[in-house]
Order: structure tokens, then sequence, then C-alpha cells
């Protein structure tokens, strides 16, 4: 009896895991998670750089440090971009991403709207 609910778990411990796998958030998923977070248009897959529109101009912000953990369970995400000709344009964030969710864990915000 006991070998049967030794196995039973191992089969939910190994199904449990397979699902997290699969819903992990990947690159795609976190610049789609940008786009649909704040006012502003990817233009790489990672979304290290990325543009706003303020008063009828472009703005282009890139990522100046950062870092990126894509775990097998867990997606972790820093990075901190900036406007190289105007530093009053900011956004630092820290993100985790799991079972197919993106979560913000701190964000500063500077100049760049959210919607």
């Amino acid at each position: 009896m006991k070998k049967k609910a030794w196995l039973l778990l191992l089969v939910v411990v190994i199904l449990a895991s397979a699902i997290a796998i699969i819903q992990r958030p990947d690159a795609v998923d976190y610049a789609s998670w940008m786009e649909n977070t704040y006012e502003l248009q990817c233009l790489d897959e990672m979304c290290d750089t990325f543009q706003i529109e303020e008063d009828n101009e472009t703005i282009l912000l890139q990522s100046v440090r950062g870092g990126n953990s894509p775990g097998i369970f867990m997606m972790k995400i820093t990075n901190t971009y900036r406007n190289y000709e105007d530093p009053s344009y900011q956004l630092d964030l820290d993100v985790v991403g799991f079972f197919g969710k993106i979560m913000i864990k701190s964000e500063k915000v500077k100049k760049i709207n959210k919607r």
C-alpha cells in the first residue's frame, strides 16, 4: 500500500512540474506583457529597446542594465531602461513570471504611461 502512495505522489509531482515548465513565460510573453502594461512599442524580441509617443514625438528607450533568468519553472527579469538624450525618461522593472502570469515585484516609472 505504501508503494502505491509513493508512486501516486511521484506522478503528481512530475505532472505538476511538467505543467509549470510548459506554462513558464518566455521573451515573447514578456514583450507582449510590456506592450499591454505600458503605452509603448517594443522594437525587439526581448523588449530591450522600445519607443513611446509623447507630444507627437517618438522617444526611444533602451535597456542600460539588467538581467534575465529563464529558470526551469519561473522567469525573472530585472531591467533598467533609459533615454540617452533625456534621462528624465526612465523605467526600472523587476518582474517574475510563473504559470503564464507576469507580476511586478518592483517598478519605478518616470514619464512613461501605464495602460
